[in-house]
């Protein structure tokens, strides 16, 4: 379909009218809906539809025009996690091109006509949030350049507009949050009594809270000639004082400006109130910019000072008098309180003091003992420098002093004192003893200690690995942008290399978890004695480490390092007694030459070391740009399987096993197939590995047991007499604690004897088992009568010990030596293994016969059954009927 004049002149009249709307709106679902609500205009398109993913959140933003009931088949896409066929082809675009649909699967593209003919874009605002852009032509068949050029511009530009539109939001959040902030301020001043005052000396301005308007601004007449609003508030008898104090700190004299003044309230009342400031900012000259600092009502405080001062001045002044008032007055302060003269006699104690201190009041009343014998059973004043006596103190300094004791006055209780002396005069201003209160600041102390420590533990927590002490993947990530930033700032590489212990799980399950951690704080060790001082070995969970090699040189010398960890870690490590071999996997990319992104590097490296463990493990591997197509295509297999077990696309076929010398059907073994929907049949080596490494194997495995159990009760119904079925069961199956239990019930369900099912496992399974501890699994499942197999034999290690101790019922020589009969050494080997099994009672079945010389072989060295496509291909169920019913 060419565009014409009219219709190009059409589409340039949308074109407008879009970016009007992008410039204009700022409602993102009005703006997705009014697109497309222009795109169709007058018959512009058949329809217009729009989706938005947010990978971030997980959320989908939809909106269309035209496509009614079509546009729920879409939806059910989504929801599946499925995205269109023209949606992901236009995505898959690396030049962002539009794509003109021929035909489409997605159900929108295709007409009430069935035919198709649409173009899609895609809109990519930032990272984790695209989309596209689907319109359906008016009508069917080839498409101008200049129209997909358009559609392409229009579709940059509304991913632009989107991009600022969210930036605005954000911004918009991030004002949202900063006046939250400001109100908590406010809130904590509020709490706190204080008012905040901020002076710019040099313009005179000055910031003030609001509730104290009418009293912060020390500037004379607000600017202007004359005495401030403040002034004419503050009492006469403070003014000079204040402006003294105020003048002293300006120039320097003073480190804090501290005053404290009444001022006169609305209802003519004086008020006190505490300023406290500083100067914050002087120019060059020393001369003062800025000062800030506090304003607060200390009135009540002030009266109980007042108060404090009365209940001295009574003391004092009749003490023989008043003794019985002021006892109860202290007696009513929350915190302990005493009165001592200067000769250490104790004149008043309140109640709380005498509980902590356990002296009896009425010793207290009569003056008997002096204070260091009443509290410390001492026959002298104390001298102890740590915690100096009160009277002293207040004697030496002829002033009130702040001390601080653990325990109190030697109580024997571990709990510290904060405590306020001083001085008690007479009328002539003598002093003649002290009072002193006392305050438990034990808890204080403890939560200041704890904040103290907290802060750095904080950090290395959030930083580092707390069992090996080793970056985490907070601070791995902060070193590897650093690092790129370097690199690309000298034009350098840096090699990031992803690693995990291979089998780690292992030594958990069999050894325990404090085996394991001290695996890992070992190979952490090692780990840091292959790093250079620039380089970064951090640890980011579980058994998975990653170095990062700053300024490095080629992707040889990243492979150098990988040698050099592959070679320490293999050495024995003695943990706890156990002398553990272990390997690593390790994958490695390069920046900037894999990817110049630090995400994507990362996901590199992730990749490679994917595929060094789907290779084998023990082994490194530099990333390739297809490791990442084949790992997609694996993530997606592991998805697939697991739905082809719901959809029942798994099916089994059996092969044939015959007594050697008769022919005889003896037994079978089940094969697990996969009729996959896009692919065709697939068979075991295509996709079982995926499964043993993402443990789909266990629900596999556990339905391969459920349907061979299943077939052989259906054979007997039929009639016949099955014979017994072989399972391969993985070391994963087996380790689960509950195995025996299932095959147990398994059978019982099925109403089948146990002997019917064989359990199949090769040498190199057998032997993982052993060191899991699934060997003593499988000494269960043989006591329920199910026989037991090793299948691939003399491939592997297989303790002869094993051989004895287990109740095997055959050995199964592997295929791999049936092709290779010639030759003298293999011939020995095949006839060894079926004399030592003979002597040891098993049976003997050799794997692979697919000639008629190997058949004459096994005849000769008597082996006794022998399965292999020269006998019998892999055949269903309703084959196998038959071969059963003639047996």
């Amino acid at each position: 379909m060419q565009t014409d004049h009219t219709r190009y002149k059409a589409l340039l009249a949308a074109s407008v009218a879009v970016h009007r709307l992008l410039l204009t709106q700022q409602d993102l679902p009005t703006l997705l809906q009014g697109i497309c609500d222009q795109l169709v205009k007058e018959e512009l398109h058949r329809t217009a539809w729009m989706v938005l993913l947010d990978s971030e959140v997980g959320s989908v933003i939809t909106a269309e025009t035209g496509l009614g009931e079509r546009f729920n088949f879409i939806m059910d896409q989504l929801r599946n996690s499925e995205l269109p066929e023209c949606g992901k082809r236009c995505l898959e675009q690396q030049d962002n091109a539009a794509v003109y649909c021929h035909r489409c699967s997605c159900g929108a593209c295709t007409n009430v006509d069935g035919q198709c003919g649409a173009v899609a874009v895609a809109i990519r605002c930032r990272a984790g949030l695209f989309g596209f852009l689907v319109v359906e032509l008016p009508s069917p068949g080839e498409i101008d350049q200049a129209e997909l050029q358009l559609l392409r511009e229009m579709a940059d530009s509304i991913s632009q507009a989107l991009r600022r539109l969210f930036a605005v939001e954000e911004s918009r959040q991030r004002e949202h949050e900063l006046k939250q902030v400001e109100e908590r301020f406010e809130l904590a001043l509020y709490a706190s009594q204080a008012g905040l005052w901020d002076w710019n000396i040099k313009t005179g301005e000055m910031y003030t809270s609001h509730d104290r308007k009418d009293f912060l601004d020390y500037r004379e007449g607000n600017g202007k000639q004359g005495i401030s609003s403040l002034q004419r508030l503050i009492h006469p008898d403070d003014r000079e004082k204040v402006l003294q104090v105020l003048n002293d700190h300006l120039a320097g004299k003073t480190d804090e400006y501290r005053i404290e003044y009444r001022i006169r309230d609305r209802e003519g009342d004086w008020q006190w109130f505490l300023d406290r400031g500083r100067v914050v900012e002087r120019d060059e000259k020393k001369m003062p910019l800025r000062m800030t600092g506090t304003h607060q009502d200390i009135t009540r405080q002030k009266k109980q000072d007042e108060a404090m001062a009365v209940v001295q001045q009574q003391f004092h002044a009749a003490v023989d008098h008043e003794r019985s008032f002021l006892q109860t007055v202290i007696d009513g302060a929350a915190d302990p309180v005493m009165a001592i003269d200067t000769d250490y006699n104790v004149l008043l104690m309140n109640k709380v003091a005498t509980e902590l201190l356990h002296v009896d009041p009425e010793v207290v009343r009569r003056g008997e003992k002096k204070c260091y014998q009443l509290f410390s059973g001492r026959d002298h004043p104390c001298t102890d420098e740590q915690y100096p006596c009160p009277v002293q103190q207040v004697l030496k300094n002829d002033r009130p002093v702040t001390l601080v004791h653990n325990p109190y006055h030697g109580n024997c209780i571990n709990n510290t004192f904060e405590i306020e002396v001083s001085p008690l005069r007479d009328t002539e201003g003598e002093m003649y003893g002290i009072i002193e209160v006392a305050r438990d600041i034990t808890d204080r102390l403890r939560i200041e200690q704890e904040l103290r420590e907290s802060r750095s533990q904080l950090y290395r927590l959030a930083h580092h690995d707390s069992l090996t002490g080793l970056p985490n993947r907070l601070l791995f990530k902060d070193r590897l942008e650093q690092a790129i930033f370097k690199a690309r700032r000298k034009g350098t590489r840096v090699a990031v290399l992803f690693l995990d212990l291979d089998r780690f799980k292992n030594v958990n399950d069999t050894l325990g978890h404090d085996v394991g951690d001290e695996l890992l704080i070992e190979v952490a060790r090692r780990f840091q004695t292959q790093c250079r001082q620039s380089d970064t070995v951090a640890r980011i969970g579980g058994d998975e480490f990653v170095f990062i090699l700053d300024d490095i040189g080629d992707q040889n010398n990243a492979e150098l390092v990988a040698g050099k960890i592959m070679d320490v870690i293999a050495r024995p490590v003695q943990v706890n007694g156990h002398e553990l071999h272990i390997s690593t996997s390790i994958g490695i990319a390069i920046y900037p030459d894999d990817s110049d992104n630090l995400e994507d590097v990362i996901k590199c490296a992730d990749t490679a070391l994917y595929q060094a463990k789907g290779d084998g493990r023990s082994s490194y591997k530099l990333y390739k740009s297809e490791m990442g197509r084949r790992r997609h295509s694996l993530h997606l297999q592991e998805q697939q399987m697991a739905e082809a077990l719901r959809k029942e696309q798994f099916f089994l076929e059996y092969q044939s096993q015959l007594e050697l010398r008769s022919k005889k059907l003896v037994g079978l073994e089940a094969l697990i197939r996969w009729r996959h929907p896009e692919q065709g049949v697939l068979y075991p080596q295509d996709f079982l590995f995926q499964a043993e490494e993402s443990g789909l194997i266990v629900d596999i495995g556990s339905w391969v047991l459920q349907e061979v159990c299943r077939q052989i009760a259906a054979w007997q119904q039929e009639g016949l007499s099955p014979v017994p079925v072989a399972v391969n069961i993985s070391p994963r199956q087996l380790r689960d604690g509950g195995f025996q239990t299932m095959v147990e019930e398994t059978l019982t369900g099925h109403g089948l004897s146990a002997d019917l099912l064989e359990i199949e496992l090769d040498e190199a399974a057998m032997r993982e088992s052993h060191h899991a501890g699934g060997l003593h699994g499988l000494e269960e499942v043989s006591r329920l009568g199910v026989r037991l197999a090793v299948e691939d034999f003399g491939c592997g290690r297989f303790s002869l010990g094993d051989l004895q101790r287990l109740p095997l019922s055959r050995l199964k020589i592997d295929s791999s030596f049936m092709g290779r009969l010639s030759e003298s050494n293999i011939a020995v080997i095949v006839d060894a293994i079926i004399v030592l099994a003979h002597n040891l009672g098993i049976t003997v079945l050799a794997e692979g016969v697919e000639r008629e010389e190997q058949l004459q072989f096994l005849l000769e060295h008597d082996c006794d059954q022998v399965q292999g496509y020269y006998l019998a291909r892999p055949a269903g169920a309703e084959v196998v009927s038959g071969l059963l019913a003639g047996k």
